[in-house]
C-alpha cells in the first residue's frame, strides 16, 4: 500500500488543545476543595482586619488566621504546582524530555559539578600543601644556618665575636636570592644577651629549650627560629627569618597572592600594632591564561608559638592563585623542551579525553532530540488517525516518516484503517444484497400455492423450509377443473439466487403449459403399468409437458443447469393420478397394503435435448397418503456420518398415515432436525403430502 502524504496536526488544532487543558486546569482548581477552604480562610483573615482598619485595637486570632491563610496558600500552590505538572506530562514528548534529562544530563551535570568542585578542592589543598611545605623547608633552612653557626662557635670559640658574620654566610647558601630578613641572636649560658640586637629582643623565656624550632610571634612580629646551644653549655644562639612582605613575597612568586590574618592588637598581645590587621605579599595574582584559569582562594592552618609564654596557636594564611602557576610546580618533573603540550601532557590528555567526553554527550543529546522526536511525533500521528477514526473517517493514513517498529505500527494502523473501510463497504454492498435477497424471498414466497385447492375427498399441503434466504426447491399444486388438480413438486441443481432464478422459470414455465391440461380427459383403457399417453390427448399429458419444458430449459440455461421434476394430474371421479418423474427422487403411496414407488418416467429436465419421458397411472384408494419429498428429507446426517434415509422416512409415513396432514408434516421434519442434530440447515427442505379420504 503506498504510503500516504504526511499529515501534521494543524496549528490551531494544538492551540485548541492547549485551551481546552488550561481550561480543564482552571476547572479542577475551581471545583477543589482546597481552593474553596483557601478562599474561605482569607475571608476570616480579611474580617479580623476590621477592627484595625477602624482604629481598633487588632482581634487576638488574627495571627491565628494569618498563620492559617498562610499554610493554605502554600498547599494550594503546591496543588497548582501538581496541576500544572500533570498536565505539562500529559504530553509524551514532555515526559520523555523529562526523562531524558533526568537520566542523560542530570547526571553529566553532577559528574562535571562534581570534577569542577573536586578539582577546585584538589586546587585549594595543593596550593595549601605547598605553602606550609616552603614554610616547613625555610624552617629546616633557618634550623641548619643555627645548626653550623653553633658547629662553628663550639670549634672556634674565639669567633664568637663575630657571631652574627658566621650566620649570614651560612644564611648566604641557603637564602641565595638574599637573607637580610634572617638575624642571629647570642645569649650567655645564663640567657642574657651578648649583643644590642638580642638586648632588644630580650632574653629567651624558660620554656625555650636548644632544638627548638618553628614560627613564633615576637614583639617584632611573625619570625621562623631556630634555637639552639653549644655542646659545652657555653653560648646559645637564636636565628630568625621574619615573616613579613618581602618574605612573602618570595613564598608567592611561586603560588600567588599570600597573606597571613591576624587578629586585631589588644593588650599584651605580641604582636605589634603594625600587624595587627594581617600581612600580605605585595604580589599581584597572576594574570589568566585562560577560560578555566579561575581564581582559586584556600586556607591553610599555621602552628605559631608565642615568644613570652610558649602557648600553641594557630594563624589563618589565604592563599590566592590560579591553576596556571601551581600546574607550573606540579609539572615541573615533566621535560619541558620549550613545549607546553610536552611539559603538560597530562593535562593535555585529560583535556583530549574531556572534549571526547562532551562530543560523545553531544551526539548522545542531538540522538535523544531525534529519538524524541520520531517517539512523540509518531504517537501524535497515530492520536490523530485514532481521532479521525473516532469522528468516522476512515479514510485517512496515518504518515509513515521511518523504518522502525514505530513505522510497522503505523503501517499496521493504516491496513487497519483500509480493512475497516473496506469492511465497511462490503458491510453496505452485503447489507444491500440482503435487503434484495428479502425482497427476492417474498416474491418467491408468492410462487408457492398458498391455499390449497378444493377436491371432494382430497387433502393437501405442502412446505418448504429454504437452507439460505431463497430456495432451490420447487413445489406447486393448481386446482384445473373443479374434480382435477396437478401436482408438482421438484429440485433445482445448485442453491442461492441462481437456483431461485431457476425455480421461477421453471414455475412459470409450467402453470404456461398446464392450460391445454383443462380438456384432458384421463383414458380409462390405459394399460395399467405401461404407456399411459392417449393419441388424442397427446399434446396434453405430463410426459409431454415436461418435454416442452426440457426443451426450454435446455436452450435458456446454461449447460450445468438442470432439475429434477416430479409432476402428476389427479381426476377425483376417477380417483386416478397420472404422473411422470423427471429425475426426481421416487414418491411414494402409502396405503392400508402397503407403500408404492413412483419411479415412472426419464432424466433430468435441461440437460439434454428432445428427451422423451415415459407416464403412468395409479389408481388410489380411500386412505391413501401420497409423500413427495426433495433430498433435503433424507439426505442430512447425523454426527456419525449416517443419512437419515428413505428407510426412516417411510416409516415415518406408514407409522402416522391416519393422523392429520399437520402433524405428520410436523413429525417428519421434527425427525429430520433431530438427527442432523445441526443449528444450520444443510439443504432445502421440501414436503408434499396428499391424502385420499
Amino acid at each position: 500500500m503506498p504510503a500516504a502524504e504526511p499529515q501534521t496536526r494543524p496549528p490551531q488544532a494544538t492551540a485548541a488543545h492547549a485551551r481546552a487543558r488550561t481550561a480543564r486546569l482552571f476547572a479542577q482548581l475551581r471545583h477543589s476543595w482546597l481552593a474553596k477552604i483557601t478562599g474561605a480562610i482569607g475571608v476570616v483573615w480579611l474580617l479580623t482586619l476590621l477592627p484595625l482598619l477602624l482604629g481598633h485595637a487588632p482581634l487576638a486570632w488574627t495571627g491565628v488566621a494569618r498563620f492559617a491563610f498562610t499554610v493554605a496558600v502554600f498547599v494550594l500552590l503546591v496543588r497548582v504546582a501538581f496541576l500544572l505538572t500533570s498536565e505539562t506530562l500529559w504530553l509524551l514528548r514532555n515526559r520523555l524530555i523529562l526523562a531524558y534529562v533526568f537520566m542523560g544530563v542530570v547526571p553529566v551535570v553532577l559528574i562535571a559539578g562534581m570534577l569542577a568542585i573536586g578539582a577546585y578542592m584538589f586546587y585549594g589543598q595543593y596550593a595549601a600543601f605547598l605553602l606550609l611545605n616552603d614554610l616547613t623547608q625555610r624552617s629546616k633552612n633557618i634550623t641548619a644556618v643555627n645548626t653550623l653557626t653553633v658547629r662553628e662557635l663550639e670549634r672556634h670559640p674565639d669567633r664568637s665575636s663575630d657571631g652574627a658574620g658566621l650566620s649570614n654566610y651560612y644564611a648566604s647558601y641557603y637564602f641565595p636570592r638574599g637573607f637580610g630578613g634572617v638575624h642571629s641572636y647570642f645569649y650567655d649560658a645564663d640567657g642574657k644577651p651578648q649583643s644590642a640586637a638580642a638586648q632588644a629582643l630580650g632574653s629567651p623565656s624558660s620554656w625555650l629549650a636548644p632544638g627548638f624550632s618553628g614560627v613564633i610571634a615576637s614583639p617584632t612580629g611573625y619570625s621562623i627560629a631556630s634555637y639552639g646551644a653549644t655542646g659545652n653549655g657555653g653560648e646559645r644562639v637564636l636565628t630568625l627569618y621574619s615573616l613579613d612582605t618581602r618574605s612573602l613575597n618570595s613564598l608567592a612568586l611561586q603560588l600567588g597572592h599570600v597573606s597571613l590574618v591576624t587578629f586585631s592588637a589588644s593588650a599584651g598581645d605580641p604582636v605589634v600594632a603594625s600587624q595587627a590587621g594581617g600581612l600580605a605579599s605585595s604580589q599581584p595574582l597572576p594574570p589568566r591564561t585562560g577560560w578555566f584559569d579561575i581564581q582559586i582562594s584556600s586556607l591553610a592552618f599555621v602552628p605559631v608559638t608565642d615568644w613570652k609564654t610558649g602557648a600553641q596557636s594557630t594563624i589563618l594564611a589565604t592563599i590566592n592563585t590560579r591553576p596556571s602557576t601551581l600546574n607550573a610546580r606540579l609539572f615541573a618533573s615533566l621535560p619541558s623542551n620549550n613545549s607546553p603540550l610536552t611539559a603538560r601532557w597530562p593535562l593535555f590528555l585529560l583535556a583530549v579525553v574531556g572534549v571526547g567526553f562532551l562530543i560523545i554527550e553531544a551526539f548522545a543529546l542531538l540522538a535523544g532530540i531525534r529519538l524524541t522526536r520520531t517517539i512523540t511525533g509518531a504517537v501524535n500521528d497515530l492520536y490523530v488517525g485514532t481521532e479521525h477514526v473516532n469522528r468516522g473517517d476512515f479514510s485517512y493514513r496515518v504518515p509513515v516518516r521511518t523504518r522502525d517498529q514505530l513505522a510497522a505500527l503505523e503501517i499496521s494502523f493504516n491496513t487497519m484503517t483500509s480493512s475497516i473501510q473496506r469492511l465497511l463497504a462490503e458491510q453496505r454492498q452485503k447489507q444491500r444484497l440482503e435487503s434484495e435477497l428479502t425482497i427476492a424471498h417474498e416474491v418467491q414466497a408468492q410462487l408457492f400455492p398458498r391455499t390449497p385447492p378444493s377436491v371432494p375427498g382430497l387433502e393437501i399441503l405442502g412446505r418448504c423450509l429454504p437452507a439460505r434466504m431463497v430456495s432451490g426447491d420447487y413445489y406447486d399444486f393448481l386446482q384445473l377443473s373443479p374434480t382435477r388438480i396437478s401436482l408438482a413438486l421438484g429440485d433445482i441443481s445448485g442453491k442461492g439466487i441462481s437456483a431461485a432464478l431457476l425455480m421461477a422459470t421453471i414455475v412459470a414455465a409450467v402453470r404456461a403449459y398446464q392450460p391445454s391440461l383443462a380438456d384432458l380427459t384421463l383414458s380409462a383403457a390405459a394399460p395399467r403399468g405401461g404407456s399411459a399417453r392417449a393419441a388424442n390427448d397427446d399434446d396434453a399429458a405430463p410426459a409431454r409437458l415436461l418435454e416442452r419444458l426440457n426443451n426450454q430449459l435446455f436452450h435458456s440455461t446454461p449447460p450445468e443447469k438442470y432439475a429434477t421434476l416430479f409432476y402428476a394430474v389427479y381426476d377425483a371421479d376417477r380417483r386416478e393420478l397420472r404422473y411422470t418423474n423427471a429425475g426426481h427422487l421416487a414418491p411414494v403411496v402409502v396405503g392400508a397394503h402397503g407403500s408404492r414407488r413412483l419411479e415412472r418416467g426419464g432424466m433430468v429436465v435441461g440437460l439434454f435435448e428432445n428427451v422423451t419421458f415415459d407416464e403412468d397411472v395409479v389408481q388410489l384408494e380411500s386412505g391413501d397418503l401420497l409423500a413427495a419429498w426433495s433430498d433435503g428429507i433424507t439426505e442430512p446426517e447425523n454426527e456419525y456420518g449416517v443419512e437419515f434415509g428413505e428407510q426412516r422416512l417411510l416409516q415415518l409415513l406408514e407409522a402416522n398415515r391416519e393422523r392429520p396432514l399437520q402433524e405428520i408434516m410436523r413429525t417428519v421434519l421434527n425427525g429430520v432436525r433431530d438427527w442432523s442434530g445441526a443449528e444450520e440447515q444443510a439443504d432445502d427442505i421440501t414436503l408434499m403430502l396428499v391424502r385420499l379420504s
